[in-house]
């Protein structure tokens, strides 16, 4: 990963390290299927993630804790996961404190069930004509989630934006007065958001996903996914 220059935006050799890590590991996703995963020392949980697991991961995470949604894909990997029994994933998803979990039972199901079809897409398909699909067609994934499942699976010009990011992007002042409020459940402000983003990440001489990566570790001191 190139060299930041932003003053808020320090390199520590250790986190630079494991964002490098994490881009290895999203890579090998979207070629493979398949990765291994693991989060130490920001967490004790490791699992070997696959393509239907990372999906379940953004569904999960959703409006809930990352921690949470890692905790589900380690059981996952540790038990297995039948996409038709809904009551096994409900109660997974409760054990594990991913919150509306009855209803996120629901998409995962419906999405597991369109598994290969949406593989075809996300492996076909440019990144941001992907995820408009992701978002019209799969209930669980909004911009915001679509776009994490396709930077988890390789596709790093899209932009995650959570409230971490939104805060920090408040913070250095990077929003012009002119479009506030902006609100990134709507549309039209999440690709303006993601337009300064991109910007921002090119003059550091990075991808939005390398970005993502870095603002995340200021704000929680963890590089996770």
């Amino acid at each position: 990963m190139p060299r930041c220059h932003h003053k808020c935006l320090e390199e520590r050799p250790e986190v630079i390290r494991a964002i490098r890590e994490r881009i290895l590991r999203f890579l090998e996703l979207g070629k493979k299927g398949k990765t291994w995963f693991d989060f130490k020392p920001y967490c004790e949980i490791e699992f070997e993630s696959s393509t239907a697991s990372e999906l379940v991961f953004c569904i999960s995470a959703a409006n809930s804790s990352a921690i949470s949604a890692l905790k589900l894909q380690q059981k996952i990997y540790e038990k297995g996961i039948d996409m038709k029994d809904e009551k096994w994933i409900m109660e997974l998803m409760k054990e594990c404190g991913v919150r509306f979990y009855r209803r996120k039972t629901k998409y995962v199901i419906s999405a597991l069930e369109r598994l290969e079809e949406i593989e075809g897409i996300i492996g076909t398909y440019d990144p941001v004509l992907a995820r408009e699909w992701l978002v019209l067609n799969v209930k669980g994934l909004g911009y915001k989630e679509a776009s994490h499942f396709l930077r988890n699976t390789g596709k790093f010009d899209v932009a995650i934006i959570d409230r971490h990011t939104l805060r920090w992007m408040e913070k250095e002042n990077y929003i012009p007065s002119f479009i506030k409020p902006v609100n990134p459940s709507r549309r039209r402000d999440y690709f303006l958001l993601e337009k300064l983003l991109a910007g921002i990440a090119h003059y550091q001489n990075m991808s939005v996903g390398e970005l993502d990566l870095l603002i995340w570790w200021h704000a929680t001191k963890k590089v996770l996914k």
